[in-house]
């Protein structure tokens, strides 16, 4: 029985080595295209920012708001450098790397602001970004001998970063001051789903589509401030007698922020989960 067991199994693998080795190619994709992120407590933290400065101008009778530009961090940038092994014409297996990026600068988040006479210009530029490490796993769907339709599964670690920094300067002045800057970074684990389309033009070269739907919450970030201090990444309220106003902030503190001035304290989330799409070439070895 055991002999029998061994002839099976030996007989089975006979079979589909020339199935996989005949199938068997090495693809190099390159890829870029638009995401769309949650990224939440950035964008409360910045509303927060917002609705401040505007909360003064109602209180204070020397200042008085000129214009302004809003935004919110969604809409971001993505590239990806991938190997793809394909085993047969039905199964592949993928090791990736990429960045993707998300920012605000001083003209798409500013305040113009007439203070004692003068026109102030006030801004709070910001960015997020990302080094995800794939792993992926592909069951291609052939729906021709040049077009294929396929299916991605990812699991792998993210490098992320978080730089938040408020701008000040005259309305006349070329450049501006910042007065506050936060770096900080963590790393997480990230999870990938998607479905692409795929044609070659020829034996080595084609192109492709892609639609992705990730997970990636980050947290834990530390950095340091702009006076070198380390810190870790907080999203709290703090409260501002001035304008009877809760702000809703997120910054770097050596310490968890505490007192009684602020509240709903707790270690900041960048929110990378989202939906992306994108185009690229793949040259087959």
């Amino acid at each position: 029985m055991k002999r029998f067991k061994t002839v099976a199994i030996l007989s089975a693998v006979s079979l589909l080595l020339p199935t996989f080795s005949s199938g068997f190619n090495i693809h190099l994709r390159l890829s870029s295209g638009l995401g769309w992120l949650k990224a939440d407590e950035v964008n409360r933290a910045l509303a927060g920012w917002r609705e401040g400065w505007k909360r003064q101008v109602e209180v204070y009778p020397n200042m008085s708001l000129e214009g302004e530009s809003v935004a919110s961090l969604h809409l971001g940038l993505g590239f990806e450098a991938e190997l793809l092994f394909s085993f047969s014409r039905w199964l592949g297996f993928s090791v990736s790397a990429g960045y993707a990026y998300a920012s605000l600068d001083e003209k798409k988040n500013l305040l113009s602001i007439y203070q004692d006479g003068i026109l102030y210009d006030y801004a709070r530029p910001t960015k997020v970004s990302a080094y995800p490490l794939l792993l992926s796993v592909y069951v291609f769907l052939p729906l021709g001998q040049k077009f294929n339709a396929y299916l991605r599964g990812g699991l792998g670690a993210m490098q992320a970063t978080y730089v938040i920094r408020e701008a000040s300067k005259t309305a006349e002045a070329d450049r501006f001051a910042y007065p506050v800057y936060d770096n900080a970074k963590a790393r997480r684990l990230s999870y990938l789903g998607g479905f692409g389309l795929s044609y070659a033009l020829d034996q080595s070269l084609g192109f492709f589509v892609e639609a992705t739907a990730r997970s990636a919450r980050v947290s834990g970030f530390e950095g340091k401030d702009n006076l070198g201090e380390s810190g870790r990444l907080y999203t709290y309220e703090e409260y501002r007698p001035d304008i009877d106003f809760w702000q809703p902030r997120m910054a770097l503190h050596p310490e968890e922020p505490g007192g009684g001035s602020v509240r709903n304290v707790r270690e900041a989330t960048v929110d990378f989960s989202g939906y992306s799409a994108k185009i690229g070439l793949f040259l087959k070895f």
